[in-house]
Formats: C-alpha cells, sequence, structure tokens
C-alpha cells in the first residue's frame, strides 16, 4: 500500500497524515503484544530487551502522535 498516488511525487499533507497514523496503530499493536508477553512472564531471560523495546515502541507512539497533530494543524 502505497502512500502517495505518484512515484515522483512528494508526500501531501493527508499522505503524512496517514504515514503516522499507521505508524502510530503499528507501535500500539507491538506495544501490546510486548506487554503481553512481559506480564503473562514468556520473555524468560530476555525481559531486559523486551522492557527496551517497550520503551522504544512508546517514543514511537509519542512521535506519531505529534506528528499526526503537526500536520493536521498545518492542513486547515
Amino acid at each position: 500500500m502505497p502512500f502517495t498516488n505518484g512515484s515522483k511525487k512528494p508526500f501531501s499533507i493527508e499522505d503524512k497524515i496517514k504515514m503516522f497514523d499507521r505508524m502510530g496503530a503499528t507501535a500500539a499493536v507491538i506495544a501490546l503484544v510486548i506487554i503481553m508477553l512481559l506480564e503473562s512472564g514468556h520473555v524468560g531471560e530476555y525481559k531486559n530487551l523486551a522492557d527496551m523495546g517497550l520503551t522504544a515502541m512508546i517514543v514511537v507512539l509519542a512521535v506519531s502522535l505529534v506528528g499526526s497533530l503537526f500536520y493536521k494543524t498545518r492542513k486547515k
């Protein structure tokens, strides 16, 4: 699923909003899976790695929220 209609055109504001929304949704699903793995105890000796992954997903969620809000305010 491409974000743009043409391959040589730059991203439009609508494309950027869609990209940030998809990025946030994907990060939320990955964060939910990591949380379920941590809480169920299935990560075992990789608990520190799962904690770092969860921290990274939280950062991606914050970036996607800020980016989406930034471009939604520029759209008007």
